[in-house]
């Protein structure tokens, strides 16, 4: 679907502005450096379509019950943790029973014989699976469910063994590749998950010898009332779009027939979060076995994660996290445009895990704090804001927080193993939401599908005018550099350099780096073309000029001149990132987000300056790495500042 603008009619047109000064407050923040945001909510761009949501992967942390030294207990977090799920009210909620886990995500574990009782067993899957549903399809929120693990036995290899202990992580469970599949038309697999759905929707299956399994949960699992089934995860078992396409083929048709048919059965979503280099095949009909007759593809995957170069070093965070969701972003636009221009524009994205993974995460060797510094959380938490603020306005309909919990080892819990602490939302010693459940819990409460986004931008502090004068954007956490004439009146009349790579030197002196260059003229006349003539103009170099060295932090330079005697000047805008929307009642609000380690304040004016504004704050003072209440509730007349402390993320509702 291509992005459309919506008309929008108001009595009287509001800007707002703000000013935004970096690091510390109150001393000497006019020594700062300052950035100023300004949101017309009378001027319409979009208007939103975006989910935010989380998945949830079934771990041991959250177990009903820990065993330990031959002692069973009550697991101390359980109720906290799921609860922490429920409070959100997020819907399109992933539920992802995982491979590690053999007993807990695939229903038939051994290969059915003939004459043989079949291994199907639901007790160790079932438990994780109801705490979920509870939390979610219970309060009528909607679902994503992932059997993702295919079993071991459907492929030609000769070991299958698994752990007796349901809670042993066995990442060596997913074996055999699916070009030995015992049964290449992938029908034996079609059966395995049809019977899987239909017990979960009707309650019950009748097995491969014929016997009738029952006391099956029954859920309404069917698209009318938004729910999702997806298709595998990641390519598991070496597969190959070909393969993908071919078995999405064979199995959701099966699966359709199984729940009761169209209407009684989920939406599907496909890709399952492999390649994205997928996604122009599969979405092309000519690649499918019957290319008038193709199954539902409602939905496709896609995963990203961020990390960075230290773990416990906080100055770190900022250029990985933002600098890699910046390029991920970036390469969102090309899948946008291959899925608007393929045989089914109308299918959805659901970028279904987003989040970080630390180095070395799953280091036996870490505490209880996972070897991460508080800070971390709210980093991470930032980063997924961003990508909210930077996909929302595209149009991506799904972004989903990954995920509900990880923990370090915690081996008196009977957790000897860490899973991938650093994508927890929540406190794995407490089950309270950390910085990146509470900024999650910040954008489901105050930004929803429907709302309209409003034009807004960000630029810093204005410099004394100079001719020539000279701007710049630096990586990795790219931004906008703004060209401004200073005199009334006057406008840009010549880019003299301009280049986006790594070119050396300083104002007046820039040359072309020959091993990262786009090349000066191309990326002048770019400039040209946005800016002469103008009293200012606006230069993002990411995705517009592509990438002319993959891998290599870059920048823009540009130096350009203006009439008047006073010249002009170049404000950046790369450590906060605003989001303006007008929701369908009217309420105005601003999303910030800070994404650097130092503080930034705030000052806000628009023209009701007898108004105040509600701040809903995620930041360092309110919560790092857990809390039971992470959003910090400020009011304010628009004329105070605002303090943005280190990667904190802050929603500015307007009351009139």
């Amino acid at each position: 679907q291509t992005a459309k603008m919506f008309p929008h009619s108001v009595a009287t047109a509001v800007l707002v502005h703000l000013t935004i000064f970096a690091s510390g407050f109150p001393a000497h923040f006019s020594d700062f450096p300052k950035f100023d945001v300004a949101v017309d909510f009378s001027n319409v761009t979009f208007v939103s379509r975006t989910t935010t949501t989380l998945q949830v992967v079934t771990n041991p942390i959250l177990d009903r019950n820990f065993t330990y030294e031959g002692k069973t207990f009550a697991n101390p977090i359980h109720d906290a943790a799921w609860q922490s799920l429920a409070d959100l009210g997020a819907d399109l909620v992933r539920f992802v029973p995982w491979f590690p886990y053999p007993k807990k995500s695939v229903a038939e574990l051994d290969a059915p014989e003939v004459g043989v009782a079949t291994s199907w067993a639901f007790d160790n899957i079932m438990p994780q699976l109801e705490d979920f549903m509870k939390a979610v399809y219970e309060r009528n929120h909607s679902t994503v469910i992932n059997f993702s693990t295919q079993p071991c036995w459907l492929f030609n290899t000769p070991n299958c063994s698994y752990p007796a202990n349901p809670d042993e992580a066995f990442f060596e469970y997913v074996r055999g590749l699916r070009k030995d599949l015992r049964d290449p038309t992938a029908k034996n697999m079609s059966g395995y998950y049809s019977r899987l759905l239909a017990y979960l929707v009707k309650g019950e299956f009748t097995d491969e010898n014929g016997e009738l399994h029952t006391g099956g949960p029954k859920y309404n699992l069917s698209r009318h009332n938004g729910h999702v089934w997806e298709l595998f995860n990641e390519g598991e078992h070496v597969y190959n779009q070909e393969f993908y396409t071919h078995d999405f083929d064979v199995i959701v048709p099966d699966m359709i027939e199984a729940a009761g048919g169209y209407d009684n059965a989920p939406a599907f979503m496909g890709i399952g979060g492999a390649s994205p280099a997928w996604i122009p095949y599969f979405l092309n009909k000519s690649s499918h076995i019957s290319p008038t007759n193709t199954p539902p593809i409602d939905y496709v995957s896609v995963h990203f994660y961020a990390s960075c170069s230290n773990r416990t070093d906080p100055s770190t965070y900022a250029s990985g996290f933002f600098g890699g969701a910046e390029s991920f972003c970036a390469g969102m636009d090309t899948l946008i445009a291959q899925r608007d221009a393929s045989d089914f524009p109308d299918t959805k994205y659901d970028l279904d895990e987003l989040g970080v993974i630390m180095p070395n995460d799953n280091d036996p060797s870490f505490g209880i704090d996972a070897n991460l510094p508080d800070i971390y959380w709210n980093a991470a938490g930032a980063m997924y804001a961003y990508l909210f603020a930077t996909l929302a306005p595209k149009g991506v309909e799904v972004l989903g927080h990954s995920q509900l919990a990880g923990s370090p080892k915690i081996p008196e819990w009977g957790i000897p193993y860490p899973q991938y602490p650093s994508v927890s939302l929540l406190d794995w010693r407490t089950g309270h939401g950390n910085a990146r459940y509470w900024v999650l819990k910040l954008l489901i409460d105050h930004f929803h599908s429907g709302d309209s986004f409003v034009s807004t931008s960000v630029t810093g502090s204005r410099a004394p005018g100079t001719n020539p004068f000279c701007g710049e954007v630096d990586g990795p956490a790219y931004g906008q550099v703004t060209l401004s004439c200073v005199d009334p009146g006057s406008v840009i009349t010549s880019v003299e350099f301009a280049d986006w790579g790594t070119p050396t030197g300083t104002c007046q002196h820039y040359a072309p780096d020959p091993q990262c260059s786009k090349g000066p003229a191309d990326v002048a006349a770019w400039a040209k073309t946005q800016c002469v003539g103008k009293q200012d103009c606006t230069l993002e170099p990411v995705p517009a000029l592509g990438d002319p060295c993959v891998g290599v932090v870059k920048r823009l330079v540009v130096q350009a001149e203006c009439t008047g005697p006073h010249g002009g000047s170049a404000t950046t805008s790369v450590k906060l990132t605003a989001l303006g929307a007008r929701s369908s009642s009217g309420e105005d609000k601003v999303l910030l987000i800070n994404k650097d380690n130092d503080s930034v304040q705030a000052a806000l004016s628009f023209k009701n300056q007898e108004a105040t504004v509600d701040l809903y704050i995620v930041d360092p003072d309110s919560v790092g790495r857990g809390s039971p209440q992470g959003i910090r509730r400020e009011s304010q007349s628009v004329t105070a500042p605002i303090v943005l402390k280190p990667f904190a993320v802050v929603v500015a509702v307007v009351q009139p």
